[in-house]
């Protein structure tokens, strides 16, 4: 006997409304850590972060000076003007986390030094696409090699470097670049290596 489509239309109801409110119920669970967490968070004491591992600029070893077109110019601007300051890489940290960490009290500091770390790897970046598109390619090649050292994980450097090396056919290089990829957590991760392992084919 066929089962009626009023009892199809009243368990398929059912069941919806459990999945909702069982959605529900874990969300605000969720929110609930969440928001112990960060009580907890904002009441940890200022900790000593002279310690932490702040990014030098190698002033004296980037090709400074060799284009001396406007946007070349505007960009060793900009990198020698964050040289003077404080900077970062926190990218694998949430502000909760960073308050856990360090303290409440450092947070507007260290978040400051991580948005020195994002227009410092932008700018290298846009530096190096710069100096290849002038032909100034081994220059180019340094500026991105040292972005990526720092821990950018910008896919356009990754990029740049593995066309470079795979054109000189220098798969040891190659390589290298697929181990520091490893360590990105963000979007673009998955695309870098997949990239990367195309290269060595």
């Amino acid at each position: 006997m066929p089962i009626p489509l009023i009892l199809i239309t009243a368990i398929l109801c059912f069941i919806l409304m459990h999945n909702i409110k069982r959605s529900k119920a874990m969300a605000e669970e969720q929110s609930a850590r969440f928001w112990q967490r960060e009580a907890e968070a904002d009441n940890v004491r200022r900790q000593d972060i002279s310690s932490l591992n702040y990014i030098y600029i190698p002033i004296e070893t980037l090709p400074f000076g060799v284009d001396t077109t406007p946007e070349v110019q505007e960009a060793e601007a900009i990198i020698r003007r964050l040289d003077s300051t404080q900077i970062l890489n926190l990218s694998q940290y949430t502000n909760t986390d960073l308050k856990m960490e360090y303290g409440a009290a450092n947070l507007n500091f260290l978040s400051q030094c991580d948005e020195r770390f994002t227009l410092l790897i932008r700018t290298l970046y846009q530096w190096a696409c710069l100096l290849s598109e002038h032909d100034h390619i081994p220059e180019a090649v340094r500026v991105a090699t040292y972005c990526i050292e720092i821990g950018s994980d910008i896919s356009g450097c990754y990029y740049m470097l593995a066309d470079y090396y795979r054109a000189h056919n220098d798969t040891d290089s190659i390589k290298e670049l697929l181990e520091r990829a490893e360590a990105i957590t963000g979007l673009q991760a998955d695309s870098i290596k997949d990239y990367l392992n195309k290269s060595l084919e």
